[in-house]
């Protein structure tokens, strides 16, 4: 009887200690990434980004006890290479999932890594039609739409000031050429030519003869697609320029922000510019809570990184357990069960592209603010195509941590010592 004792406790010290669970153990700490912009032409935005996946990190550690979520946090510094190295690092702190990135270039340079760690992103505003047919084996999802939409909003907003020839000057990157081809194809199917199509890269600060190039062209409206430091430049170009003084400015979600009158030479110059953008659709509930918690309102993107990190972190309860690669085989399901998402209801295609319809602010830059004076919303079907069965590989064997197994395993060596 003595012997079967010491044997038993020996077996379950060994399951117990070699699975790496201890008697008494506590909440398992679960990491969830988070990509975003501190530096680099949106760094300004960043520190909003992590407020919003801070917050979730807080409610879902508030909503249960079997998990301890903590938030990693890594600078793409609004640049590929950055992205590329930010997601190496967070690959190697054994994130379950990243939230981000903020620009599509970044998202898109980080992808194959997560990849190859099979690890889920879920990009909380990266917009480029091109992510929507990205190789990136289903472990690429979004929760804002594809530019494809914005687009299409933008060429309408031509159209509703009867514009008929417009100049086009966007980032020569993922984000800006997406949403420059989507703009230009649904404007000249509509409204007229785009005279002119200029890319440029995310350094160039002179744009004096890109706007001498526009402006010769004689056009009625300019379509720019900038983020803020460049967009700044480029308006400051343009109303120097006094043949341009009754051309129309139609911009995007990449200037949708008061910080945007910190980067021109007067408020005057971004006075005056209307624009579209994603509408800020959070819940009400949403942002009294996170004025709340950080004395200042919500912005753009915000009530999405917050829903991202939340998915990340529901689809971990949802599995059971913290690998990565089942928090990517439960992200639909747990898009489809989160009925009280910050930004409405979230289901994904396919493609892991949020699915329509979607609503855009139609904005105007007033002199101090950017108040929304209109919105438009657009219809449409997600991709169809087949998702597969388990982003998990096809072993199912999970190794055993290797201090654990020897300390179970000397147990019950010296049980076995002391029997004899």
């Amino acid at each position: 009887m003595k012997r079967k004792t010491f044997l038993l406790i020996g077996l379950m010290t060994f399951l117990l200690l070699g699975s790496g669970i201890a008697p008494g153990q506590g909440a398992t700490e679960v990491k969830i990434g988070l990509l975003t912009p501190k530096t680099g032409a949106l760094g300004s935005l960043g520190q909003t980004f992590e407020n919003g996946a801070k917050l979730a990190i807080k409610d879902l550690n508030a909503e249960q006890t079997d998990y301890t979520f903590v938030l990693e946090v890594q600078d793409t510094k609004t640049d590929p290479n950055g992205a590329a190295d930010a997601m190496t690092a967070l690959a190697q702190a054994g994130v379950v999932g990243v939230v981000g990135a903020a620009a599509s270039s970044s998202t898109l340079s980080a992808m194959p890594i997560a990849v190859d760690n099979a690890i889920p992103m879920i990009s909380y505003a990266s917009t480029s039609p091109s992510i929507s047919t990205a190789n990136d084996s289903d472990f690429l999802f979004r929760v804002v739409p594809s530019d494809a939409y914005q687009g299409q909003a933008a060429a309408d907003l031509a159209k509703s000031k009867n514009l008929t020839k417009v100049a086009v000057i966007g980032l020569n990157d993922a984000y800006g050429q997406g949403l420059t081809g989507a703009f230009k194809e649904a404007f000249e199917k509509a409204n007229g030519p785009v005279v002119v199509n200029i890319g440029y890269e995310v350094t160039k600060t002179d744009f004096s003869s890109d706007i001498t190039s526009i402006a010769n062209a004689n056009p009625d409206g300019i379509f720019m697609v900038s983020f803020l430091d460049d967009g700044g430049k480029i308006l400051d170009a343009i109303r120097a320029n006094s043949a341009l003084d009754d051309v129309v400015i139609i911009g995007t979600d990449g200037i949708a922000s008061k910080e945007m009158y910190t980067k021109v030479s007067s408020n005057d110059t971004f006075k005056g510019v209307i624009g579209v953008a994603p509408k800020l659709s959070a819940s009400s509930s949403f942002l009294e809570k996170f004025e709340t918690e950080y004395n200042t309102a919500s912005s753009i993107f915000v009530p999405e990184a917050y829903d991202a990190t939340m998915l990340i972190g529901k689809a971990v309860i949802a599995a059971g357990e913290a690998r990565a690669c089942k928090v990517a085989d439960n992200l639909r399901s747990t898009a489809e069960a989160y009925t009280d998402a910050a930004t409405g209801t979230i289901k994904f295609d396919s493609n892991g592209d949020r699915t329509p319809p979607f609503t855009y602010s139609i904005w105007e830059a007033n002199g101090t603010d950017i108040p929304e004076i209109d919105t438009t919303t657009l219809t449409g079907s997600g991709a169809t195509g087949e998702v597969p069965e388990t982003h998990c590989p096809s072993s199912s064997f999970v190794p055993m941590p290797i201090i654990p197994f020897l300390v179970g395993f000397g147990v019950l060596v010296i049980i076995h010592r002391k029997r004899n």
